[in-house]
């Protein structure tokens, strides 16, 4: 299959000089606040200092260009979470080449849709995932593929390292990484992140870490192919931290816990779906957690119940509820007493993040009401690869449309109500599944839950709750709906309510509602009804 590079489009940043990602390790040396000797990165049993990551990303910016990479080309990955992606997230800004890592979940079919519409040159996996990275590149012509080991890099990215002269300065104008969405509808779409974006992203975050001592270790507890990339390991090697790298596969309360006290973590993301196995996990055997000082959640709804018991049992660690998305960056935050003041809140608007609540016309509206929620900042992404038509969509005069529906209350606090696309109209009343997401939050006997519109003769459509009971629980749908009955509007009460051994998620946590609705739609094809 021949491919045509998609065109990128240039930094909206014009005048002055453009900023690189570069600058965070330094040009011409580290940055005076970071010893070389000090500990950059941590993962299994290996480990980078400031001064080797700097040493190797120099070196294999220089081998990718010798390779025969140009300005702009794109370098693909396709890995589990591992040191090595950071030298290569480095080395690619050092050599003006643009990232693309892929979901190492992906199947053949999928990593050939992204590998085809980036236009990558050059695709780096390992042993581990060879073979559907073979059959994914099978129909893809100008495409090489290296191999990493599994343990180590291996001979084949070892090789890549290279002493000779270092590639010229240039302009940064390019995007510097194309992060593919999880792909909640359709195939994934490429964001588009310059230097720019990342640089004032990171400095934005770097205000919540309370010093740049260099005591910090930033646990990394989410895959390094989505937002983990920017918005948690770049402000940290800002600040001069530690970044250690939970490994991908094989996530348990218990094995978390452990690498957080070998490593003695001090920050960390836990998304509210960890909490309540993290939870359970202490209650049979206390789970310490005594160096964390700043924990970060969101990616999906934080029911105020679990914020207050995770608060409880673990008070030494600062709490941050933050809303953001891989095309924005954080947008608000609400922090500590405010989850408390502000239940179900996602905070006010982070930094110099603008937020707007707007009508389907563009216009703002009055405190209470419900509508898209817009941000601008200079966190924002310049697009989506080859996509001009979405991009237009999304993008409006600065402004980003985010999708995702909102209100204000009067005291400047944000409310996520759900996804615009995820609105039920239900006999022509519009109901917001996160508000009843949020009674099913209360009711002590499940383990997970989301709720969903679906196809419904007599009404249009239907609110269908699907649910996973928690382990060893006797709940009955009977159980559930009485809770949800004694505490919504008759008009919001779920028609279905459907019990399921678990949710399927994105990379950030999100629920894959469209993904829910088809095998919803199937059992109720086969089953000849819904519930």
């Amino acid at each position: 299959m021949t491919r045509a590079r998609p065109a990128m489009s240039r930094s909206s940043h014009a005048g002055g000089i453009q900023p690189s990602v570069a600058w965070i390790l330094g040009i011409d040396q580290l940055p005076g606040h970071i010893r070389p000797g000090k500990v950059a990165l941590l993962w299994s049993d290996r480990q980078r200092t400031y001064g080797e990551l700097r040493d190797r990303a120099l070196r294999l910016a220089a081998g990718l260009r010798r390779r025969g990479l140009h300005h702009g080309d794109r370098v693909a990955t396709y890995l589990l979470s591992r040191g090595e992606t950071f030298e290569l997230y480095f080395a690619c800004a050092y050599a003006g080449l643009t990232l693309v890592p892929a979901n190492f979940r992906l199947t053949a079919r999928e990593l050939a849709h992204v590998l085809h519409d980036s236009g990558a040159r050059l695709l780096l996996t390992q042993d581990d995932l060879a073979e559907t990275a073979r059959t994914a590149v099978a129909d893809l012509d100008g495409l090489e593929v290296l191999t990493l080991a599994d343990d180590d890099a291996g001979p084949e990215y070892d090789a890549l390292l290279d002493d000779g002269p270092l590639p010229p300065p240039y302009e940064p104008a390019d995007p510097h990484i194309v992060l593919y969405t999880s792909g909640t509808t359709g195939m994934p779409k490429g964001v588009m992140l310059g230097h720019h974006s990342i640089i004032w992203f990171a400095m934005q975050q770097a205000t919540l870490y309370p010093s740049w001592d260099g005591s910090m270790v930033n646990f990394i507890n989410a895959p390094l192919y989505g937002a983990a990339m920017n918005e948690q390991t770049i402000p940290s090697f800002l600040v001069g931290a530690t970044v250690a790298i939970m490994p991908s596969r094989g996530w348990s309360p218990e094995r978390f816990a452990r690498l957080a006290d070998r490593w003695k973590a001090t920050h960390v993301v836990i998304f509210p779906s960890m909490m309540e196995p993290l939870l359970e996990a202490d209650q049979r055997r206390a789970i310490g957690l005594s160096t964390l000082k700043v924990v970060f959640t969101g990616g999906e709804n934080c029911p105020a119940s679990l914020m207050r018991r995770f608060r409880s049992r673990w008070p030494h660690a600062s709490l941050h509820v933050l809303y953001g998305m891989t095309e924005s960056g954080i947008i608000t935050e609400c922090a500590d007493d405010e989850i408390e003041r502000f239940p179900e809140s996602v905070g006010r608007p982070f930094g110099l993040q603008a937020v707007r609540v707007v009508d389907d016309e563009g216009n703002d509206l009055p405190v209470g009401d419900v509508g898209e929620v817009w941000t601008a900042g200079g966190a924002v992404c310049s697009g989506f690869l080859g996509a001009p038509e979405l991009t237009a969509q999304v993008l409006r005069d600065g402004w980003l449309a985010t999708g995702d529906l909102g209100r204000f209350d009067e005291h400047g606090h944000l409310y996520i109500e759900g996804r615009k696309k995820d609105m039920i109209i239900s006999s022509g009343q519009n109901i917001y599944p996160a508000e009843i997401e949020n009674v099913l939050a209360q009711h002590g006997e499940l383990f997970e839950w989301t709720v969903i519109g679906v196809p419904d003769e007599e009404r249009g459509e239907a609110v269908c709750a699907v649910v996973v009971a928690k382990e060893r629980s006797a709940v009955t749908a009977d159980d559930v709906l009485e809770h949800l009955v004694a505490n919504l509007a008759s008009y919001k009460k779920p028609k279905h309510i459907v019990f399921v051994d678990g949710l399927p998620r994105n990379a950030a946590g999100k629920v894959l509602k469209d993904r829910l609705r088809k095998q919803i739609r199937t059992a109720a094809e086969r089953a000849g009804r819904v519930g």
